[in-house]
């Protein structure tokens, strides 16, 4: 069946330029011109209800490497972050770039192992996200959709963006299914608890900690290592919520309780062992804090004394906090040597976890404070204090924004507007799409009524006079620039129609995950709905590959930083390359940013850089080059592959042009690429021209200006 929709589209492509050259069937009669393309049609008309009725195919890739991502994972959780970063190197060059199931862990491991430097974690969030370029990938691979919008929540936290922050956490929940997929669920929770915790709702943080520990008790099909790290998370945040929240015997509960699950897990071999000693060493320092706080100074010396003994008393800056509660423990008993020496070795711990030392010296400052006070050295207590208000201003003022937001109303909010859409898009598809049908139909008659009409001339030209035959060529002369005309609509109907049925697809796929409001009837029309819109994009896509393209977009610029656009360009595409064991060399003088959009000068450097893949040999090199000009900037993207013949030069950037020549692996080439590339540029005010490279191959330059 795919043999057969490739021959209609490619009847279809060649079909306007037979029309002006119908002399050729002059000898055929009327009957025999309506026969062929009533035949045609009606074969075309078959293939288009077949695949509007096709079923997708919505199973993801199932990850290749599974086993190695499970050996991250347990490198990270130890904290391993030179490991993790090894690995994922070593791993890199084996996943494909259509590999999502395996991109997606890789990506989000990079851009925890960065932390916290939040620019190099927004471009792996960035470069995962792009990946999910349409609703059909997304579908596809929803779980890890999911995960990559979390990943981006995060980077957003982390740059203070609150809004947004919330915007993709409602994303999140809108693809959520807390029985299909729990542990993205239990993720999605904590999220939700750590934004509470943040604001100083410390009872609703618990609340949302206890629903992701029940969340992942369900869960089936979870690693070990994900099990414990989720669980024993979602134990002692609650417990620690409830701690900030003076509810001391909640606390407590579920203190124990995560202790007891830490050491039913310690006499087992499937949880790495560091792991386990990371969240023992927690859960200990929680409860002897715990026990200090309520003044029983017996059982708190016990446990913290229990989590610094672990790992034979390594002083690992994980025991930063079980230090400080001891020192005030020792204080209080009237030990103040071993006060002094725990005060002495949490100061050297500090200096282990830069990232922290703010929140660390917190409690250090308190703590000395305290212990001042009882000693009577009133004035070290006074510093100490004054110190610990400073930190606690600074740390007051990292959340002040965080506490005015308020989630639910945000969530309102976010739903009301997606309500809106969802009924502008609704109404707006319907709109587009009947009239967009309508024309369709009209040309596919109007293209009958021309050959019809052309054959009953070629049967006249058999009889006419030289006189008649020049009228004739004249008339043909107009209906070959009529038929232009036609296939220039076409072009633009083609364009057009994608993005409204691609917001069709988009609705039904929402509404769909909303399975409990429709009954069944209604999610069969959904799911028609959703089928039909789908193959009726692959469609386009495919009418768009033949030769139907047209770039008439509205431009929309915005300050971009070029460097780092291309650098991520060619880390994507270097999977490509690696396809044909080509090496992509990017050369940069330093940050360039200009105003530009984003979207479509992305699209000109992947199309220039796809290029020099496809036409370029097995192991050359690509280079990439940026460099500052008086007033503009320069991108040569430099080849070491087939050329361009001077006869094609003029050509190339021509749409639809005949200067199309098959890649060095046969890759099929459609010839619109650097025509529309070209017109992105000119709608920058830019330049881009071609030179042969000295060396073989070619020098594409695109020259933008700075302002």
């Amino acid at each position: 069946m795919n043999n057969l929709i490739l021959t209609a589209l490619l009847f279809l492509k060649k079909f306007q330029p037979i029309m002006p050259q119908l002399n050729l069937w002059q000898h055929l009669n009327k009957k025999s011109h309506f026969n062929i393309f009533s035949s045609v049609f009606l074969i075309f008309i078959i293939i288009f209800f077949y695949a509007c009725n096709k079923n997708g195919n919505e199973n993801g890739q199932t990850a290749k490497y599974k086993t190695e991502f499970e050996k991250i994972d347990n490198f990270y959780k130890s904290r391993n972050l030179n490991q993790v970063t090894k690995s994922l190197d070593s791993l890199k060059p084996l996943i494909s770039s259509t590999d999502i199931e395996s991109l997606t862990p890789y990506y989000i491991f990079r851009s925890q192992a960065v932390f916290p430097d939040k620019n190099l974690m927004n471009i792996y969030a960035d470069s995962l996200l792009h990946l999910f370029k349409n609703e059909q990938v997304i579908t596809a691979n929803k779980r890890n959709y999911i995960r990559a919008l979390i990943l981006k929540s995060d980077v957003f936290l982390y740059f203070k963006q609150y809004d947004k922050t919330l915007e993709y956490y409602f994303k999140v929940r809108l693809f959520l299914n807390k029985e299909s997929d729990p542990v993205n669920y239990c993720d999605f929770l904590s999220k939700i608890a750590q934004i509470y915790y943040l604001q100083g709702k410390f009872s609703s943080s618990a609340k949302y900690q206890i629903d992701a520990y029940n969340a992942i008790q369900a869960a089936k099909d979870v690693s070990p290592s994900s099990l414990f790290y989720l669980t024993q998370g979602a134990l002692n945040n609650a417990g620690f919520s409830y701690e900030r929240a003076e509810k001391l015997d909640s606390a407590l509960h579920f203190y124990k309780k995560n202790l007891s699950y830490i050491l039913n897990q310690e006499k087992k071999t499937d949880v790495n062992y560091a792991q386990v000693m990371s969240a023992k060493i927690v859960a200990l320092d929680n409860i002897g804090g715990l026990f200090s706080k309520k003044g029983n100074f017996e059982l708190a010396k016990d446990y913290l004394e229990q989590c610094i003994a672990i790992n034979d008393y390594a002083n690992d800056a994980s025991k930063i906090t079980a230090y400080i509660k001891l020192a005030k423990v020792y204080s209080s008993t009237g030990n103040s040597q071993k006060a002094d020496s725990m005060l002495n070795v949490t100061e050297q711990l500090i200096k282990l976890e830069p990232e922290l030392s703010l929140a660390n010296s917190l409690r250090l400052y308190k703590v000395k404070s305290d212990i001042a006070t009882e000693e009577g050295d009133y004035q070290a207590a006074l510093e100490n204090l004054r110190l610990y208000n400073n930190a606690s201003d600074s740390l007051n003022k990292v959340n002040s924004e965080l506490s005015k937001i308020n989630i639910d109303q945000a969530f309102k909010s976010f739903e009301d507007q997606q309500t809106l859409k969802n009924l502008e898009k609704v109404n707006q598809s319907k709109t587009v799409y009947l009239v967009g049908a309508i024309l369709f139909g009209l040309m596919l008659l109007i293209m009958v009524w021309l050959v019809v009409k052309n054959a009953k001339q070629a049967k006249i030209t058999e009889k006419g006079t030289l006189e008649y035959n020049k009228q004739l060529e004249k008339t043909m002369l107009s209906l070959e620039s009529r038929n232009n005309d036609y296939a220039k609509m076409m072009k633009i109907m083609a364009h057009d129609l994608k993005n409204p049925i691609g917001g069709m697809v988009g609705i039904a796929n929402l509404l769909l995950s909303e399975e409990h409001r429709f009954t069944k009837e209604d999610k069969e029309m959904l799911q028609l709905i959703e089928s039909s819109g789908s193959n009726s994009i692959e469609m386009i896509n495919q009418l768009l590959n033949s030769g139907l393209a047209i770039e008439n977009e509205v431009l929309k610029k915005e300050s971009i930083d070029l460097q780092q656009l291309l650098r991520q360009c060619t880390e994507l595409l270097q999977y490509k390359a690696d396809e044909k064991k080509q090496k992509i060399i990017f050369i940069s003088g330093g940050p360039i940013v200009i105003p530009i959009s984003r979207e479509k000068i992305w699209r000109v450097f992947n199309n220039l850089i796809v290029n020099a893949i496809k036409f370029s040999a097995l192991k050359t090199e690509i280079l990439i080059v940026l460099e500052r000009r008086m007033n503009s900037v320069c991108v040569k993207i430099v080849d070491q592959g087939i050329g361009v013949p001077d006869i094609d030069k003029e050509k190339i950037f021509e749409m639809f042009t005949n200067a199309k020549r098959t890649g060095t692996a046969g890759e099929q080439p459609f010839g619109i690429g650097l025509s529309i590339s070209k017109q992105i540029i000119e709608s920058h005010s830019g330049k881009i021209w071609l030179e042969d490279n000295a060396d073989g191959g070619t020098i594409f330059y695109v020259e933008l200006p700075l302002k």
